[in-house]
């Protein structure tokens, strides 16, 4: 069980941490983060060890406030379960808290949304298109050309988060700087279905009423192995 939870915050945290600029205007900005103003984004459903994940992202204000709503769903070592999870973004603003947490035939969700807040550094490794020369050589940036999917033709990139571990490399195809796929190691995100003229309901991004909102340490930009180390000081003679 616990491993799903893991792999399923995995995914959000990958889908945050790769989008990509390819718009025009202000596109990849706090302001405007994507190039179209809503839309609906369904993703393929993935099966991770028998269990089926299913994820949407809802948009509106070219990106400003985004939804990502994840159903995990099956067998678990012989135990049914199935998870319901909200991650909500408005601006630097983020929120996560579940609606159903079934296991064991009881439901374990809490009636708590985390709020976090992104620093200017986490929003700019957010938007790797628009990345300044230092992160990209810090997250070690490729252009890997192009790759149409869901029948949209977008912006193909590599990067590394983790310096530490070099291997660890994220593939993502982006298209106006909206996530239409996310590779990384066994594990892919494809779009199957984009809808930019699609009615986005105002509530999708209302927390839940009776929900207690807790305030967590705010989400900083990881830092590689020389930003870590202590400045080096002048020698004493």
């Amino acid at each position: 069980m616990k491993k799903i939870v893991i792999l399923v915050q995995v995914i959000g945290l990958t889908l945050l941490m790769a989008c990509n600029s390819g718009g025009s205007g202000k596109s990849g900005s706090l302001d405007q983060p994507f190039g179209e103003k809503r839309g609906i984004v369904s993703y393929k459903p993935m099966d991770m060890m028998g269990v089926k994940v299913t994820q949407t992202m809802y948009f509106d204000d070219y990106g400003k406030k985004e939804m990502r709503e994840t159903m995990v769903e099956g067998n678990m070592m012989g135990m049914e379960m199935r998870q319901h999870t909200i991650d909500i973004r408005d601006g630097n603003v983020m929120y996560h808290y579940e609606l159903e947490n079934m296991s064991g035939g009881q439901d374990r969700a809490t009636k708590n949304v985390y709020k976090s807040t992104l620093t200017p550094e986490m929003f700019e490794q957010m938007n790797v298109g628009s990345l300044s020369d230092k992160l990209k050589k810090q997250l070690n940036y490729k252009d890997e050309g192009k790759e149409t999917v869901a029948g949209l033709e977008g912006i193909k990139y590599s990067i590394v988060p983790d310096s530490a571990n070099p291997l660890n490399r994220i593939t993502g195809v982006h298209y106006k700087n909206i996530p239409i796929k996310i590779k990384m190691g066994q594990m892919e995100i494809i779009a199957e279905k984009v809808d930019f003229d699609a009615a986005v309901p105002a509530e999708k991004f209302n927390l839940p009423a009776g929900y207690n909102v807790m305030d967590q340490p705010t989400q900083q930009a990881p830092q590689t192995p020389a930003e870590t180390q202590p400045e080096a000081q002048p020698e004493k003679k």
